[in-house]
């Protein structure tokens, strides 16, 4: 395959030229994997709202429907804008009323705590930088760098805004704050996972 990832589908088609024939769960896998691709392409190039992916999902099986809630959870991130999740979560919520056992209130309680979890990484981010550009407004030296320029070096005062970006504090203190965060939110896309049946 020179080292691409295989799909689905190309891992059931290897299966069955080894031991025969797909059993009915893996052929429905790979019909939901075919319509589904071009169904959340345009889902999430903006070309299809959550209503016109509800639209689109009506009538369909369990499994699709699933299928579909599955791939937007997995699409969910720390760094996804307020707007992305928005609309991710209208997504999940829509295709779970296409069900007729929904598990709408401990699925939306889970999407609720994602964004709390974003709300206060980004909150987090803020005060720490507003920190760090006081202590740095108040101490001149921080905002003085040598750079090496041809033969010799020349020295350069940056903002506040650049001498943060280059602090190896405020560096540590970003990876630490996305770690944790990203750690709360993959925990959380689990149970969501679990619970989307």
């Amino acid at each position: 395959m020179n080292g691409k990832i295989k799909t689905a589908i190309e891992i059931a088609m290897e299966r069955t030229s080894m031991i025969g024939e797909l059993t009915p769960e893996e052929k429905e896998k790979i019909e939901n994997v075919k319509k589904l691709k071009p169904l959340m392409a345009k889902f999430y190039k903006g070309k299809i709202s959550a209503d016109g992916l509800w639209k689109s999902l009506k009538g369909s099986k369990l499994s699709l429907l699933r299928e579909t809630q599955l791939n937007l959870v997995e699409s969910i991130r720390l760094e996804n804008s307020h707007a992305e999740f928005e609309k991710r979560k209208k997504g999940i919520l829509a295709i779970e009323t296409l069900k007729e056992n929904q598990n709408m209130s401990i699925i939306e309680q889970n999407l609720n705590f994602i964004v709390d979890l974003q709300k206060r990484a980004r909150e987090e981010k803020e005060q720490a930088y507003a920190s760090f550009k006081t202590s740095i407004e108040r101490n001149p030296q921080a905002m003085i760098r040598t750079v090496n320029q041809g033969n010799g070096k020349a020295v350069v005062k940056l903002s506040a805004e650049d001498a943060i970006k280059q602090s190896p504090q405020w560096k540590q203190f970003l990876a630490e704050n996305e770690k944790r965060y990203s750690q709360e939110i993959a925990k959380t896309i689990e149970k969501l996972k679990i619970n989307i049946q």
